[in-house]
């Protein structure tokens, strides 16, 4: 004889807070740790639920695509198509603030209102003066300050040892 069903959780929709009830799929019930996993009543809630009111960049920038047209405001171009905030700000996602260029246009947008790329500066090292790669140091003294733990040491051959002496 089986075993009489256990009675069900209690439990309220995170979002809606309507009573949650284990589901048929196919005509067999949903399994016991399927429905106390679930914190949703259906997709809708579950979508509304999981909108953060403190979102990212990344996602309140993937929001404002939504309001992409088909090609650029100032040169028609339909190739290479982005979203530009009028007032400057990711933030701001109203139709009205959003406006579709494409990469050419955007780019001259920026560089005409005062903003620069942000490609890397030139830096030079700290210990000689030649162009840095990393840490403010040339590729020889980086190497050196990795392999000996000072950029200024080098290693001398004196008579038949080598010796590190400092530059």
């Amino acid at each position: 004889m089986p075993h009489p069903r256990k009675e069900d959780e209690k439990k309220n929709c995170q979002y809606c807070k309507k009573i949650l009830a284990r589901k048929r799929y196919n005509g067999v019930l949903e399994d016991n740790g399927s429905f106390h996993r679930r914190k949703y009543c259906n997709q809708i809630c579950m979508a509304k639920g999981m909108i953060q009111e403190k979102a990212g960049l990344s996602a309140i920038r993937k929001r404002a695509r939504q309001f992409i047209g088909t090609q650029c405001q100032q040169c028609n171009s339909l190739v290479n198509l982005s979203i530009h905030h009028v007032d400057s700000n990711p933030k701001n996602n109203a139709p009205a603030n959003i406006i579709t260029l494409c990469a050419r246009c955007h780019a001259k947008w920026h560089w005409a209102n005062g903003k620069r790329s942000s490609k890397r500066k030139n830096y030079l090292c700290k210990i000689c003066g030649e162009p840095a790669r990393k840490s403010d140091m040339c590729q020889k003294h980086y190497q050196r300050f990795r392999k000996y733990g000072n950029p200024c040491l080098t290693k001398k051959q004196i008579g038949s040892s080598w010796l590190l002496v400092k530059e």
